[in-house]
């Protein structure tokens, strides 16, 4: 408990349940690696996603795990057969297959989370990454490379750490509500605290399977790993436990009602979507 508390109160719980996250990780790995060694799309699919269905077996069957196996099967498919990607449709079908297994984890808050938080980040992310261009932008006629050299590096670091404090900022607008209902938590900090922990989490998940896949063949690269992902996750803990010490980090509230999330949600999506700005 003094491990979890400080994650809860910071609002990066969920780099504890093997989540979208790390499934997203281990696959991206893969291709990365079978796309380097030339295999085509069709043979890529057809590795990886028995692997992240045998990682999801070797992890115990968690809920969080078979759901985000499920989209990330969804998806890989899709990207396999070379079919145009459509993140909610993806999402659509993931749930729609889940709620057909198992109609009650609709009532689920990890089911609930799961689906608000990428929901909003599939609606909230394409406005937010156009006003990030637009603040990166530069003179359309003036050529990159007669531009400051300064001026192209400020440029490649703002742009990753704006593209991630979008995602971060709304994972957090699609949460709080649900967060406020399931944990009495409102966790302003959580913007930063998650800009921070996740690359550390992904950067331990990494480490985790440099580690198994050197094991037993290059004993000396599995121990710089071991050592390395033990780094990244001793960082994960210090920096929980000092942001949550910060000023107005977090506040216990009380669970929002029915109709609070009909009206919240409700304008959320309309915002979000667009309706409410079209021409009539």
């Amino acid at each position: 408990s003094e491990v979890s508390a400080p994650f809860m109160e910071s609002g990066t719980m969920h780099i504890f349940a093997i989540s979208g996250l790390h499934i997203a990780l281990i696959a991206g790995i893969l291709v990365a690696i079978l796309r380097a060694a030339q295999l085509p799309r069709f043979g890529c699919g057809v590795v990886i996603i028995p692997i992240i269905w045998f990682y999801t077996a070797a992890t115990g069957w968690q809920p969080s795990a078979i759901r985000s196996t499920i989209m990330m099967t969804i998806v890989i498919g899709g990207w396999m057969l070379k079919r145009p990607g459509n993140l909610l449709n993806s999402l659509a079908a993931a749930a729609f297959i889940i709620l057909l297994c198992d109609p009650l984890q609709l009532f689920q808050a990890s089911f609930q989370l799961s689906f608000f938080v990428v929901l909003s980040i599939a609606l909230l992310l394409p406005p937010l990454e156009k006003l990030r261009d637009r603040l990166l932008a530069f003179d359309p006629m003036l050529p990159r490379e007669l531009l400051p050299r300064w001026r192209r590096r400020l440029n490649s670091v703002l742009r990753p750490v704006l593209t991630w404090l979008a995602v971060s900022f709304a994972a957090w607008i699609g949460s709080w509500p649900l967060c406020a209902y399931s944990f009495h938590l409102f966790s302003p900090v959580t913007l930063l605290a998650n800009l921070l922990i996740v690359p550390l989490s992904s950067a331990a998940l990494a480490c985790n399977l440099g580690s198994l896949i050197c094991s037993g063949w290059l004993p000396w690269a599995t121990e710089l790993f071991n050592h390395s992902g033990w780094l990244w996750m001793k960082l994960m803990v210090d920096i929980s436990c000092a942001l949550v010490k910060l000023p107005h980090a977090y506040f216990h509230v009380s669970g929002p009602t029915p109709a609070d999330f009909v009206i919240y949600y409700g304008a959320l999506f309309a915002v979000l979507s667009g309706v409410v700005f079209k021409p009539a």
